[in-house]
């Protein structure tokens, strides 16, 4: 499947492992500098995401700058099975499909799904259109291999700027316009997506105190909870335990494809 994009004289393409021998480094780069860097570890220690590029190459993808090839975006799906309602997908989101997919493949389960595990774009190349791409490709993909929905549970893009309000208030937020006041959600929403809820343990994180300092480069000298750089809500530091918490909420989103 292929599919070129040319916004303001610029060209960009889409391109899968297959085509580019350096495809997980390069990604992996994008990732780094667009995530926060307590999540980024966990990310690449775990088999499971990994596994991906090997095991369903075709669902993995980076958006390219034609004159500079330099990879700009991009991002990481797994087929999945669900058969349950969207109102029902799992309070772990992201750990819940890290982990659902290799149990479908195991038990050989025809996948119907395709859930979105990560999207990136490099942070000059944000707020220049380019998200509206990314979806569009991610639908084309899951339709071109026969996937009736797209689901992702989404990062907020803006939540990390108010850690302390509760996420479910957070959603209901609307910009001067009446329109979804996070740019991500806004954006899922305008190209056809529909909020199926939160799942308020879609990324947990345990850690040492001193892991967790390393994490984000601040200290932590006592027990409580911190708000931590790009973190959309605090991390609990227990000092009793040694031990840091971090449970992070999405929203699942899903666009339905039949």
């Amino acid at each position: 499947m292929t599919i070129q994009i040319v916004q303001h004289n610029l060209e960009y393409s889409f391109v899968t492992p297959k085509e580019t021998s350096d495809f997980v480094e390069r990604t992996m780069s994008v990732f780094d500098q667009a995530y926060p860097k307590f999540l980024i570890h966990d990310v690449w220690a775990d088999p499971a995401s990994l596994a991906l590029f090997e095991i369903y190459p075709e669902f993995q993808f980076g958006l390219v700058e034609a004159t500079t090839q330099l990879m700009i975006a991009q991002g990481n799906c797994i087929p999945l099975t669900y058969e349950s309602r969207f109102d029902e997908l799992p309070d772990e989101g992201c750990d819940w499909a890290l982990a659902k997919w290799l149990e479908d493949r195991e038990q050989n389960r025809l996948p119907n799904a395709l859930c979105v595990v990560s999207i990136s774009i490099l942070p000059e190349y944000q707020g220049k259109n380019l998200s509206q791409y990314l979806i569009g490709y991610m639908k084309e993909l899951a339709q071109y291999h026969g996937l009736n929905s797209l689901i992702m549970a989404a990062r907020p893009s803006l939540k990390y700027l108010y850690p302390l309000i509760p996420i479910e208030r957070y959603i209901t937020w609307r910009d001067k316009n009446g329109l979804i006041f996070d740019p991500w959600l806004r954006v899922n929403v305008k190209h056809g997506a529909k909020i199926a809820g939160i799942c308020f343990k879609s990324t947990t994180i345990n850690d040492t105190i001193d892991g967790w300092e390393d994490r984000v480069g601040m200290r932590f000298p006592e027990t409580g909870d911190y708000i931590i750089p790009k973190g959309l809500v605090p991390v609990k530091i227990d000092y009793p335990n040694n031990m840091g918490i971090y449970i992070e909420p999405n929203i699942w989103l899903y666009y339905d494809l039949d």
